[in-house]
């Protein structure tokens, strides 16, 4: 375990060296200067001043399905730790990416002959529903209050390893697991908060990076907040789906597991403990799946930013030319 956490330090040590190469690449290039027009802003300079916010995801996202890689491959080799270093490895490969997004430094705003200033303050929830918001918090509460509860219903193991659900009526006693206790409910918590603690620090970068300096380019600039938000949170609510579905599935098989073999009359499983056990085992794969989609839809967007914040703009101008500032 105490490799794992080496490794993890290590990969936050290349997010700091990293965010500071660009950060100091950034400050030794010259700024460049555009000129302000009335007319709409050119395709290319759009495209230009898309690119650094696609890197940017596109960095994130290929860092952390390497550090996914690299801690995968060194939580294999760990023994004796009944599968808890692999449990972690998605949750840490997703913080370390969305810490590395907040980490990298903004781009050097090229000088420009009229300024875009926005006078409404701009916080890391102003750039989507309210909704997109609550969901994923209540999906944290509801997980880490799960895992609260799988870990107060835990027995420990022979190592006393709080791992195993335990039934017991007088002289018969039956235990099942692996079960999602205080052994595994513990660091998964702690990931949870780092997964939210890095999105949140995600958001903030998204919210503080400076406008675009051409006014022309104020809808677009709203765009790619709005569409990197969503990256962002998708992201962190696929990962918390997918844990909570990961996590339901054990607790859902150890229980029932328990339910069936706690059968003192032999008139079958214990009951309702059996059809609960086995719902929750049902549901589980349910939200593995819907978490991956998420991260699907997430990654796709990421890759799409350029195409997709134009695109998102030309269908307003093409539908309804009168309402050119609705966007922003």
């Amino acid at each position: 375990m105490s490799h794992l956490l080496v490794l993890f330090l290590s990969s936050a040590l290349a997010v700091l060296v990293i965010s500071s190469a660009a950060r100091w690449i950034s400050s030794k290039r010259p700024a460049r200067s555009i000129p302000a027009g009335s007319g709409p802003a050119s395709k290319s300079s759009e495209n230009r001043a898309m690119l650094f916010a696609q890197l940017r995801a596109l960095a994130s996202i290929a860092f952390a399905v390497v550090l996914f890689l690299a801690l995968l491959r060194a939580s294999i080799a760990f023994t004796g730790q009944v599968g808890l270093p692999l449990a972690l490895t998605a949750g840490l490969s997703a913080s370390g990416g969305l810490l590395l997004y907040s980490s990298l430094p903004a781009p050097m705003p090229p000088r420009t002959g009229a300024a875009n200033a926005s006078l409404v303050p701009r916080k890391p929830w102003s750039f989507g529903p309210r909704r997109s918001f609550l969901v994923p918090a209540a999906i944290a509460v509801c997980y880490v209050g799960l895992l609260v509860a799988t870990g107060l219903t835990s027995s420990p193991d022979e190592l006393g390893r709080y791992r195993l659900i335990r039934l017991a009526d007088g002289a018969h006693s039956t235990s099942a697991g692996p079960y999602p206790g205080w052994f595994y409910s513990v660091p998964l918590m702690l990931v949870t908060v780092a997964l939210a603690g890095s999105a949140c620090l995600a958001l903030r970068r998204i919210s503080s990076t400076p406008s675009l300096p051409d006014p022309r380019m104020a809808a677009l600039d709203m765009r790619w907040r709005e569409i990197s938000t969503r990256v962002v949170v998708r992201l962190g609510t696929g990962a918390l789906l997918g844990y909570a579905g990961g996590t339901a599935l054990l607790a859902g098989q150890a229980v029932a597991g328990a339910a069936a073999n706690f059968n003192q009359s032999g008139h079958g499983p214990l009951q309702p403990l059996f059809a609960v056990g086995f719902a929750v085992a049902v549901a589980g794969p349910v939200l593995v799946v819907a978490g991956a989609f998420l991260i699907f839809l997430a990654a796709k967007a990421a890759f799409t930013i350029r195409s997709s914040a134009r695109h998102a703009l030309a269908k307003p101008a093409d539908q309804a030319p009168t309402s050119q500032g609705a966007g922003a």
